[in-house]
């Protein structure tokens, strides 16, 4: 491979750009290994160089004031190249490097480099350089090896600090998307945590609610009893049967409105965490489904549910009142087994089969046998759908309606009559001959066309049906004459005298004699213009809201996504951080490198802390930090503190002050006051702790320009800053630092600092003396 080839390859230069170094200059660890290296090789000259596809940069430097130069000018890239160690003892006399313009311009003579490697790749080298010649001792070679093995694991920490800091900021933004409200409380009842959206349901604000008594505020007077003997029973024994179960009871609103609640219960530290659900839509729509049943069960018709193969899975009052079959004895079985199904048409059962399975319904005419042997003829509409299960169902409806065949056939007797009749009609009646010919009308049908009667007689019906129905029109009534069904209903379109279709509903039965010779064609018609206007605003409807239940499926789908991502690409970044952290602890570091790497290692593990507590909320969708608090030595709580802003400032501070916090947010809320000094006040003048009766406060004081009037009532809120300020932030911080005071049990607050500026004051109880 040519060294431009190595040098070049996309997947070396992508690792190259993913340590975030490319743009950087003079890092602090990096450069603290740069003067090491010179100081144990007395090199005058050492660099951490990562090699890009045109020119050499140097995060890490000793003795060389340029923080790049053109990969012309580099040694390093040889290193690069043969992903191995570049000794030259004199660069003027050596083939590789001799006509290298970095000897001329920068006086690089004896050159010694290691590869510095990361993700599979050579990302660059960490070399020595001194301005004669010099021969490079196996002992210089392996001090310079170790120190690269070192700058290896500080550019490995960089990049996952980067990378921790990017997921950390996307972690926040899942937390802002929680919808269920999450109320904890202690082992006495006592509210300690109260989110956003338990004030919606209940219409308690969180302040409102901190500190009181559960059984006050959300459960009624008749569980309330029973809510006190819960956590008695936990006190004592330390377990609580409902945690982790999901339960569904009633609830108060603050107007004393009930409403039903599902309630997930978890127990952690003597706390009892709730994440709760109202589910009032959902009693709603189970009511309503059992007024449905209750009403399916009263209709006078069969309706039965079953299987595609038969098998009844539902069989209403009507169907036992229709077959005299109780619903005890037929469910399992097989419907047409049982009832001896006939169908007035050949090959009749696979015909149905068939048209739900490619219309997904079916109407038509059948045969049944009763429990006593009586045969039924029945009008049966049978609708596909998918079960519970998701296999197909058949809902069957059947209507009985051998009275209403056999007073028909009284009917063709009294032709006369009805043809009296037929004219009066209010709806459109035809006559027609077996080949479609109108051989009589009455004037409801007419009217329709724009036509009298008379002139509609002796039309054919495809003479004022719509072109498109025609075709149809012949292959229904051939299967009338075919005997494949005595009637047919559809839906078509006739055309009126100008030629504007006409929206109607036919019914068209083929009248036979009592021999079964055809006689003529008897049609009904109805014009259902009207109904199909109002039908297609329902198809509408129902596709929106069918396309917006989809959105709210993918969302959720989303959602479970990026929780699965977080707990990912936070865990394991921050796992190597520590690792890394604690390896280098084991080293032998001078003061000022232990105490990076503490602060190193006290910032990853309280992210870390915070990482776990915020992950449980968002895996149980809640919106809220949960926290367990231990006595905590506050002097040295506060020094922790403003060290780890790597600030010094002054601490005011009785001795043996304990308070009841997490340790982790303690850091966090003073830490957030400390930098928004220094953004917005110009610097922290001074911390102090005033213990008073039951409680200390802990206050961060500046002498900065201060809050203004009309920020203040909004100070602790979400997304709140003020306007023309050009220091980075979101707004978020304060509203953080609010959430975490208040799951300690405890409250932040500003005043005017005097003369000038602002004091922001963190209030906490005071640990229980042993």
């Amino acid at each position: 491979m040519k060294v431009t080839d190595r040098v070049d390859r996309p997947q070396r230069l992508a690792a190259v750009e993913a340590t975030g170094l490319t743009g950087r200059r003079d890092v602090p660890g990096l450069d603290r290994l740069a003067r090491l290296a010179s100081r144990l090789l007395d090199a005058p000259t050492t660099l951490v160089s990562l090699v890009t596809a045109d020119r050499q940069v140097f995060p890490g430097r000793a003795g060389l004031d340029i923080g790049e130069t053109p990969l012309s000018h580099s040694f390093c890239r040889h290193v690069v190249a043969d992903d191995a160690p570049l000794v030259v003892p004199d660069a003027r006399v050596d083939p590789r490097v001799s006509d290298n313009p970095a000897i001329p311009d920068l006086g690089m003579i004896a050159y010694a480099g290691m590869p510095i490697r990361g993700e599979g790749e050579t990302l660059g080298a960490f070399c020595a350089i001194d301005s004669v010649p010099r021969d490079w001792t196996d002992t210089d070679l392996a001090v310079l090896a170790d120190l690269t093995a070192v700058a290896e694991s500080e550019i490995a920490l960089v990049r996952a600090a980067r990378e921790a800091e990017r997921a950390a900021t996307a972690f926040k933004s899942v937390l802002d998307v929680a919808h269920d409200a999450f109320v904890s409380i202690d082992l006495d009842g006592i509210v300690v945590e109260w989110n956003h959206a338990a004030e919606d349901m209940f219409g308690w604000t969180r302040a409102e609610a901190a500190g009181r008594v559960l059984i006050d505020l959300i459960i009624p007077p008749e569980h309330r009893s029973a809510h006190d003997s819960g956590l008695a029973r936990v006190r004592a024994t330390g377990v609580s049967a409902l945690a982790g179960q999901r339960l569904e009871l009633p609830a108060l609103h603050r107007s004393g409105r009930r409403f039903p609640i599902e309630l997930t219960l978890h127990v952690t530290f003597g706390r009892f965490h709730g994440f709760l659900r109202d589910i009032s839509e959902r009693r709603a729509a189970e009511d309503l489904l059992r007024r449905q049943a209750e009403l399916i069960d009263a209709a006078p018709a069969a309706i039965i549910v079953r299987d595609r193969d038969g098998t009844i899975r539902s069989w209403n009052r009507g169907a036992e009142e229709t077959y005299g079959w109780p619903a005890t004895a037929v469910l399992g079985r097989n419907i047409h087994a049982l009832l001896a199904t006939e169908f007035p048409f050949p090959d009749g059962q696979k015909a149905v089969e068939r048209a739900l399975t490619s219309a997904g319904a079916w109407t038509g005419e059948l045969a049944h046998r009763r429990a006593d042997g009586t045969e039924l003829v029945e009008l049966s509409r049978q609708t596909m759908r998918a079960g519970p299960d998701g296999e197909a169902e058949i809902i069957e409806t059947n209507a009985d309606i051998t009275d209403r065949r056999h007073a028909e056939r009284a009917l063709e007797a009294t032709e006369r009559q009805f043809r009296t009749q037929f004219h009066q009609s209010t709806i459109g009646q035809l006559i027609m001959d077996s080949s479609g010919t109108i051989m009589h009308a009455n004037n409801a049908f007419a009217d329709r066309l724009g036509l009298t009667a008379p002139e509609v007689v002796g039309l054919h019906i495809a003479d004022v049906t719509h072109p498109e129905d025609r075709e149809e029109d012949a292959r229904r009534r051939a299967g009338l004459f075919d005997g494949d069904f005595g009637s047919y209903e559809r839906v078509k379109r006739l055309l009126d005298v100008y030629g504007h279709p006409v929206d109607v509903r036919v019914a068209v039965r083929l009248v036979r004699d009592h021999d079964g010779t055809p006689l003529h064609l008897q049609a009904i018609v109805q014009d259902i213009t009207a109904q199909l206007i109002a039908q297609r605003e329902r198809d509408t409807a129902l596709a929106a809201l069918t396309d917006r239940n989809r959105q709210l499926e993918q969302a959720n789908l989303l959602k479970l996504d990026l929780m699965g991502m977080l707990s990912h690409d936070i865990g394991t970044p921050l796992a190597t951080i520590i690792g890394y952290g604690e390896v280098l602890t084991e080293s032998s570091l001078s003061p000022r490198q232990q105490a990076a790497i503490d602060r190193i290692l006290n910032g990853a593990r309280r992210i870390d802390v915070l990482r776990h507590n915020v992950l449980a909320m968002c895996a149980l969708n809640a919106d809220r930090l949960q926290t367990r608090r231990e006595p905590v030595l506050l002097a040295t709580a506060l020094i922790e503190a403003v060290h780890a802003a790597d600030m010094t400032v002054p601490i005011s501070c009785p001795p043996g002050v304990m308070v009841l916090a997490n340790a982790a947010h303690l850091q966090q809320i003073v830490v957030n006051f400390l930098s928004n000094a220094a953004k917005y006040g110009g610097g922290a003048t001074r911390v102090t702790a005033a213990p008073t009766a039951g409680t200390v406060e802990i206050s961060v004081h500046d002498e900065g320009p201060g809050v203004p009037t009309a920020l203040r009532a909004h100070l602790f809120e979400r997304y709140t800053r003020a306007a023309g300020v050009t220091a980075t932030g979101h707004g978020l911080g304060l509203h953080i630092v609010a959430s975490l005071a208040e799951a300690n049990g405890g409250s932040v607050t500003h005043r005017d600092n005097i003369p000038a500026g602002s004091v922001f004051t963190l209030s906490l109880r005071l640990a229980p003396r042993p």
